[in-house]
């Protein structure tokens, strides 16, 4: 375990933010007038943070070689970000408080170990992450921006999900349009930092892509996306391809896009991904992996790459065997997965994936064709006579690929769980972006050197709404996406319209089959770099309190001493470091006033 500074746990959490402290403290330090002794002092303490330490947790207190003067020196010194960041502190006595209180305390629903409330907790993750932080100040005076801790996804469900806004949802639409007493006399605290900048430097939270402060919830198109035109930044799990295309920066500048959060231990911890492996290595012990394995240690033997060996002699998939050795490179034992129930809008193209992943190309592939029950050659491989290692956690470490469709909008947390297991997403959603997208214009992450994009209309047997986007739009509606706009802007799906459409009973087997074991050696390079990005858990201390005196286990957001210090937090705080002073303002207040199109298209 990394040594901690217990000083100030958060200030050097995780490995992200352990690797920038190191890079900043000793500048930083110097810039305080610290003695020479002081600054290699302080060094020593930073790269024990970032490179991590086997020993017992270091506190700065009582280290023989610290005082309290360099105590203050280091914290104020390893913070990677210059901004500052105020929390609004509502009474305790406000309803919603009062729910979510008895909630953390019985360890329910947001609080609780991977219930679906679980992918909606964003409000709860990023207070959490800004109250321990180091951007953190008291003083709203010296803030450059202002969070507004309103769980309005708890509001919302807790209210049995009525259609009209609550008094608190109500109160917050008029404070963002300006008008402060209902602010005032629902949340019980001044108004006036609102009329300060007009909401500029406010940060608010939508926790759910369909439900806001208001629940329009049979509304598509761009409709929720546009709520986010005017101030504040708003936090969120989903802005649409063709929003951030039509709204480069009132949609994207300003605002934050994040991945779906969680707090299941089992995904932080690494249990997950253990368990899953324990039963991958079952798997090669047995046909047809056995000989794969043999095949690899004979390689490794010879001391060559048993990658660039597969790459050398490729000839393309054609037999069984050669995609159990690229599987057993990928530390996999099933080419592709695809595990969704059919209730959602878009059952015909999760029903069309699942035809695909059943077909004869698609050696080794999986699916469920109930909630039970599994099809696809592979599915012998899973199950081996044992249903109960049907679970959709461990499954999700096992497949190469995982073909990943839209959920109630075009976004789904599935997007970021596979990419978290380490497989290589398959994105079958025509207006999902991911969060610090490169593409996008909105982090530096390209989608591209770790997932694979089909546009739906060239999926085999299935009708896209997006099939006419470009030849017959509708009029008015929306038609440019800021990423794959183009099938030239897919670089690893130009010959789709071959693979896919044209091969006489082939599919996306065919595909998979198409790309070179080099090809996907350099996705998989790709998914580690995504998965620390979208991770929002370091390894960290405070773990082992998930389990309850009476043993239940309870989510990560239930424990007071954890904090969210992964990636998914510092790309957040690098975004907001490009946001100081609202750069885009002007450029965003002329896109108000500009003429727009909107879109009726379905998404799915």
């Amino acid at each position: 375990m990394a040594a901690r500074l217990r000083a100030s746990p958060a200030r050097c959490g995780g490995v992200e933010m352990r690797r920038r402290c190191a890079e900043t403290t000793v500048v930083a330090a110097q810039a305080t007038g610290a003695s020479v002794a002081t600054l290699v002092r302080i060094l020593v303490v930073a790269l024990s943070v970032t490179m991590g330490s086997s020993g017992a947790a270091l506190s700065l207190e009582d280290s023989h070689f610290a005082n309290a003067s360099e105590t203050r020196a280091l914290q104020q010194a390893s913070c990677p970000w210059s901004f500052k960041v105020w929390i609004y502190e509502f009474p305790e006595d406000l309803e919603w408080i009062q729910w979510a209180k008895k909630l953390k305390a019985a360890g329910e629903k947001w609080y609780d170990n991977e219930r679906e409330e679980d992918m909606f907790s964003l409000e709860i993750m990023l207070h959490k992450a800004f109250e321990k932080s180091c951007v953190r100040t008291e003083d709203p005076d010296e803030a450059d921006f202002k969070f507004v801790p309103f769980y309005s996804d708890i509001d919302f469900r807790m209210n049995e999900r009525q259609k009209d806004p609550t008094r608190f949802q109500r109160a917050m639409i008029d404070a963002i349009g300006g008008v402060v007493e209902p602010w005032e006399e629902a949340f019980k605290v001044t108004g006036k930092y609102w009329l300060e900048k007009q909401g500029w430097d406010h940060i608010v939270t939508f926790a759910a892509p369909l439900t806001s402060f208001t629940h329009e919830r049979g509304r598509r198109g761009l409709f929720h996306n546009r709520k986010m035109l005017i101030p504040p930044i708003v936090a969120n799990v989903e802005l649409l391809n063709r929003f951030l295309k039509e709204y480069p920066y009132c949609g994207a500048d300003k605002n934050l896009l994040l991945p779906y959060p969680g707090g299941g231990i089992g995904w932080a911890d690494g249990s997950h991904e253990r368990a899953a492996y324990q039963v991958i290595a079952e798997s090669y012990q047995r046909p047809p992996f056995a000989e794969a394995v043999a095949w690899v240690d004979g390689i490794l033997d010879a001391g060559k790459d048993p990658w660039e060996v597969l790459q050398e002699h490729w000839t393309g998939y054609s037999t069984e065997l050669d995609i159990v050795r690229m599987l057993t490179l990928a530390n996999k034992d099933v080419l592709a997965l695809s595990i969704y129930g059919m209730m959602h809008d878009c059952k015909n193209l999760r029903r069309t994936i699942r035809d695909h992943l059943q077909r004869d190309d698609c050696l080794l592939c999986v699916c469920n064709l109930s909630r039970a029950t599994l099809g696809g050659h592979g599915k012998g491989i899973v199950l081996r006579g044992d249903e109960k290692k049907f679970s959709r956690q461990l499954l999700t470490f096992r497949p190469l690929f995982c073909p990943c469709p839209a959920g109630d909008s075009p976004s789904a947390k599935r997007m970021y769980d596979v990419v978290r297991a380490g497989c290589i997403p398959v994105i079958l959603s025509d207006d999902f972006v991911y969060a610090s997208s490169a593409e996008a214009g909105i982090g530096d992450l390209p989608e591209s050197t770790f997932a694979l994009r089909i546009p739906t209309d060239a999926l085999d047997g299935y009708e896209s709404p997006q099939a006419g986007r470009k030849t017959s739009p509708k009029p008015g509606s929306a038609t440019a996406f800021v990423v794959g706009d183009s099938w030239e802007d897919l670089p690893l799906a130009k010959s789709l319209h071959e693979k896919v459409l044209t091969i006489p009973g082939g599919g996306l087997g065919s595909y998979f089959r198409s790309l070179s074991p080099r090809q996907i050696k350099s996705l998989l390079d790709g998914v580690e770099m995504a998965k620390r990005k979208f991770s929002y858990w370091g390894r960290q201390t405070g773990f082992e309190e998930v389990v309850r005196s009476d043993g239940r286990v309870v989510s990560l957001l239930a424990v007071d001493s954890t904090v969210p210090d992964g990636g998914a937090i510092a790309a957040m705080m690098d975004s907001l470091q490009k946001k100081v002073g609202t750069p885009y303002r002007d450029a965003c207040e002329r896109e108000l006033v500009a003429v727009h199109r909107n879109s009726g298209t379905g998404y799915c």
